[in-house]
This record gives structure tokens, C-alpha cells and sequence, in this order.
């Protein structure tokens, strides 16, 4: 329901607000819906359809991910089955024998149809005719609200209300509002948007609020189909009360100088498809008549979670088809590799087994900063062990919202690192530390022979099977000769642990990507180690976060995961208990 020039306004927005050039400002940007659904209103082409008179954002910057899991109807695998061959269908083509057989079971008589299910119709005038007929039926109390409309007085220049209201236009609030106690509403404005408060809410109108005088209507008590809404509580409301109270709002009249305050709602024992886009209900009455666009009858029919909860009118298989030129650009656009983008998610059954180790390596560039993006990447918390960098941490405090739950947290400080170099010891940012699932047995070993200028973090698992981790960071200014020589003497102290595999992982600042001598792979590779990531970890396309095992045949799964907020992606490595 996003047009291309709205999308073309936020890009320009998101690049003004963040000061970059880059596509929407740097941000990240997931779009997600439908496109065999609804157009935008008014608009004709889909963001997917290339139209040479705006703006084209879509095909050079984004991929796609098909979600193959059917939610709505999963209940009714059927339903749900002829439903996806209904979107796709072009309009030549006809229905197979059997859909044609599965949709005329739900035709039915108007006469027949349920009064108190949701009716829907192509056009406002059939939705309307429809609403205005059903609330004479089964209402006897109609109230008449009039819009209170005030124009300003060419003698006094003051603004007076008007006797009646004015003839406003599509899109104003309306006119006259005829409601009762009991009917079925719409709101048609955003109220609260976090509370559910929205443009197309249902509910029920319950309690009509008058003046003292009974003269005029102040407020109109809803309850809403979303009980969260009663949350928002109007003045007036009791604390017993769980109606959501709506006033009136005040617009400007498209005639020039009146304004209108009258209430934000409208009918809705019926409505049209557009209004329904998003809606979930287990009943609904739908018609085919004067279908006019590709989607529109699948819209429609897709909105009951099951084939026994739809009611259909009549069955016209022409109003039945899809809009081809959306499916000629789905067919042309890029395709994601949910590999690529969620390599760890695809392992959740190999990381799950008690025989196995997962071993995450992150530069987070800043604890603090990051905590909440770390506690939310779905990747990170299949974590066994997550290794971080440049963790800026200073002091022996940890604030409890550094704590993850389910681990056990290690750290070192950049600060206790250096004893022979003050300038790089007394600077903020670096240090590294650990987490560790709580079921995980491991020690830290704090005090290494010669180690004195790393750093450095090294942890002994001893369950469920043994391992000796460590994570290491080199500022990028740490010159390779005082730095190969500590890590020359972390290599010693690790072997004479004689605990295998090893696994020393890490920013290292080196980039194995560019050509040249490796001095610190090759230091590695001197020691009997292997390097498990071949892939860029960086922005920039730099491969500088690695991961060194001593028992290359242990490691089961390895490689780069993604992230939005790092200039770093993790590394990450499964290892099994056993060398096989």
C-alpha cells in the first residue's frame, strides 16, 4: 500500500535526517506484503512495476524473500492451496473443475447469509446502500449526528457555525452521521496508533454521551473488536468502563475556510475490500459484483480463516485474476539467499544437539551502545559461546543491563591489558569479554606466563566436552612485532594446558583478502592452526574477524553472519565433540 513516490519521499528524508547520500540515508530498509494484493489507492503501479514517470528505488536496491508458511488459513490446507492458485491466476485462464467446485459450495442466498458477519463489497456505494439498509432493519433508536461546521462571516470576520452542515467532499468527515446504540462502526482516522486506535478499527457503539442540556452529542463510547484499545481511556469513562470513548476532530473542510468537527466513524455491518486489507476474520459475506482490479476478489476471499466461514454472493470467475505485470517483475527480481543472510538459523538442529559447541565471534564496537541490538539478533542467542570485541567497557562495574540472560558474562578491559604500552592502555574503547550459556562448565584462566600486552580473554570448557577458548583484539595502530610476540606467548601457555581444540578467534586487523604477506596467518598456520572464515566480515569488504582452530576436522559448520548495526558481521563456528 506504499506508492512510489511516498517511498521516493521517505529515501530523500532518511538521506537529509542521517546526512548520507547512501539509499534511505544508510538505514535499513525491510519491506514486506503482498504485491498480488491492493495498489496503493489512486496509484496504479505497484512499487515492483518499473514506471518510467517516478522514481525506481526497487530493483537496484532491493532482493526477495518468498515466506512459504501459510498463517491465515492454516487450519484449511484446501482453502489455503486454492487461495495461492486464485492469486497468481491470469485472467485467460480458467479455474480447475475442482476450485470450481470448492467455491461454489460457499454461494449462497443474501436472504441466507448472516446478519452479524462482515459484509464485502467492491464500491463505497454498494457498502453504503448496504449499512443504511441493515441498521434500518435491526435498529429502531437511529440517532442522527450533524457535523458542527463553522464558516467565517464575510461582515464580522468571525467564525460562525452554520445551521446545517455543508456538502462536504469524498474524504471529508461526512456530513451527517446516522448511528445506533448497538450498531457495528469504523473508525476512519488514526487515534492511537499504539493502542490499536487506527483508520478502519472495528467495534461496537454502545453508549451515546450528551450534553446537560441532551443538545448535543460530546462523545460516542466504543468497544472495540481489539480490546487492548479500552486502554485508552477518555474523560468521563469509569474505571469499571472498558469502552473507548471518541470525540469529535476537528478538519478543515476542502471548501476554503470552513471547518468541521464531527466524529471519526462511519458504519460498518459492511465495508470495501480496500478497507478489509489486513483484516483477519472468521466470517465474512463477500460479493463479486463490480469488482474492478487485479487482487481485488482475492482480497476478498482471503480474508476468512476458513472455507466454511465464507459466504459468497455469486461466483464470476472473470472478477477472478491478477495483475500480470506484477508477475512478470517478480519473475525479473533479485532473488535473497536466506543462506547467505541466516546461515546459523539453518543450523538450529545441529546447534540444538548436546554433542556440539557454537562458537560466535562479534566486534559489537561498543557494549553499551549495542546491548539491546545483541539481545535481539535472532542469531546471536543460539550462541553456546558469544566472543566479543572492542567492547568499550571501563572499570570493574557491570551494569545489570550488560547481562544477558541464560549466560554467564566474562571480560577484560583494555585498561588491565598493556603494561608496556600506557598509550594504547590509557585510551578508551578495545577490551573483550565472553558470555556463556549457564549450563556450560568453564573456567577462566586470568594469568598467562609473558603475556603482558594483548588484548585477551581465555576460557577452559570443560562440558560438555573440552575446549580452550580465545578471544584476542588488535587495535589497528598496534604495530605486528610486540603484538606476534604476545600471541606468541598466548600460543605457549594455551599448549601447555594440553586441552584440545583450541579456538583463538577475533578482530585481528589483518586483512586476508588483500594480497600480500599474512604475517599473523602465517603465525597460525607455523603452530599447527587452521583459519575457518573465508568470506568478507566488514563493510568495506575486508575479511578482518577470524577464527583459528587447532582441530580443523572438528568443525562442523562455519562462516559470516549479518548484522545492521556493526561495522563488523559475526564469524561463527560448530564444533562436534569428536574428530569424526
Amino acid at each position: 500500500m506504499v506508492s512510489k513516490p511516498l517511498f521516493a519521499y521517505v529515501d530523500a528524508r532518511l538521506k537529509q535526517i542521517k546526512g548520507s547520500h547512501r539509499p534511505f540515508g544508510g538505514m535499513s530498509v525491510l519491506a514486506v506484503g503482498d504485491f498480488y494484493q491492493l495498489p496503493p489507492v489512486r496509484h496504479s503501479k505497484p512499487l515492483c512495476v518499473f514506471d518510467p514517470a517516478d522514481i525506481d528505488l526497487w530493483h537496484e536496491h532491493f532482493h526477495m524473500i518468498t515466506l512459504t508458511e501459510i498463517m491465515r488459513q492454516k487450519d484449511d490446507v484446501a482453502f489455503a492451496e486454492m487461495l495461492n492458485r486464485i492469486r497468481v491466476k491470469e485472467r485467460r485462464d480458467e479455474l480447475s473443475q475442482a476450485d470450481r467446485d470448492l467455491l461454489s459450495r460457499t454461494v449462497t442466498e443474501p436472504e441466507l447469509c448472516p446478519t452479524d458477519v462482515l459484509h464485502i463489497f467492491a464500491t463505497n456505494k454498494q457498502v453504503n446502500e448496504h449499512n443504511t439498509a441493515t441498521l434500518e432493519k435491526f435498529h429502531s433508536n437511529i440517532i442522527k449526528i450533524d457535523a458542527d461546521d463553522f464558516q467565517k462571516d464575510p461582515q464580522t470576520g468571525r467564525m460562525s457555525r452554520q445551521n446545517r452542515p455543508l456538502a462536504g467532499r469524498r474524504g471529508d468527515l461526512p456530513d451527517t452521521l446516522n448511528v445506533a446504540e448497538g450498531a457495528r462502526v469504523m473508525l476512519t482516522r488514526n487515534l492511537n496508533v499504539q493502542q490499536g486506535l487506527v483508520n478502519g478499527a472495528f467495534g461496537q457503539l454502545v453508549r451515546v454521551v450528551r450534553s446537560e442540556n441532551d443538545q448535543h452529542i460530546l462523545k460516542l463510547g466504543l468497544r472495540m473488536d481489539n480490546q487492548a484499545s479500552a486502554r485508552n481511556k477518555r474523560r468521563g469513562a469509569s474505571e469499571s468502563d472498558d469502552l473507548v470513548y471518541v470525540e469529535r476532530l476537528e478538519d478543515n473542510l476542502k471548501q476554503r475556510g470552513a471547518i468541521r468537527r464531527q466524529f471519526p466513524v462511519k458504519l460498518a455491518f459492511s465495508c470495501t475490500v480496500h478497507k478489509t486489507q489486513g483484516l483477519t476474520t472468521q466470517a465474512a459475506v463477500v460479493s463479486l459484483k463490480k469488482m474492478f482490479e487485479p487482487g481485488m476478489a482475492y482480497v476478498a476471499l482471503s480474508r476468512v480463516t476458513s472455507l466454511s466461514g465464507l459466504y459468497l454472493l455469486e461466483l464470476d470467475e472473470t472478477k477472478l485474476y491478477a495483475n500480470t505485470e506484477v508477475t512478470a517483475a517478480l519473475q525479473t527480481m533479485r532473488q535473497a539467499s536466506v543462506e547467505d543472510m541466516m546461515p546459523l538459523l539453518l543450523l538450529r538442529e545441529t546447534v540444538s544437539r548436546p554433542d556440539t559447541l557454537t562458537i560466535v565471534h562479534h566486534n559489537a564496537e561498543g557494549l553499551p551502545s549495542h546491548i539491546s541490538d545483541l539481545k535481539s539478533h535472532h542469531e546471536l542467542c543460539l550462541a553456546d559461546v558469544l566472543c566479543l570485541t572492542e567492547t568499550h567497557l571501563q572499570g570493574s562495574f557491570v551494569a545489570e543491563s550488560l547481562h544477558l540472560d541464560g549466560y554467564n558474562m566474562f571480560k577484560r578491559n583494555r585498561h588491565v591489558s598493556y603494561t608496556n604500552f600506557p598509550q594504547i592502555a590509557h585510551r578508551s574503547g578495545g577490551g573483550v569479554a565472553v558470555y556463556v550459556k549457564n549450563h556450560l562448565k568453564v573456567c577462566e584462566k586470568q594469568y598467562l606466563h609473558n603475556v603482558t600486552d594483548l588484548e585477551f580473554l581465555v576460557l577452559k570448557v570443560e562440558a560438555p566436552f573440552p575446549a580452550l577458548i580465545a578471544v584476542v583484539y588488535r587495535p589497528p595502530d598496534y604495530s605486528l612485532r610486540p603484538f606476534l610476540e604476545n600471541v606468541v606467548s598466548l600460543l605457549d601457555a594455551l599448549d601447555v594446558m594440553d586441552c584440545h581444540p583450541v579456538i583463538v578467534c577475533g578482530d585481528f586487523n589483518e586483512n586476508l583478502l588483500l594480497g600480500g604477506r599474512k604475517p599473523i596467518l602465517e603465525l597460525f598456520q607455523s603452530r599447527g592452526f587452521s583459519q575457518l572464515i573465508t568470506a568478507a566480515t566488514t563493510d568495506k569488504n575486508t575479511l578482518l574477524d577470524l577464527v583459528f582452530i587447532s582441530q580443523p576436522q572438528r568443525s562442523l559448520h562455519s562462516g559470516v553472519m549479518r548484522t545492521y548495526y556493526s561495522y563488523h558481521n559475526p564469524v561463527f563456528c560448530v564444533l562436534s565433540s569428536s574428530l569424526s
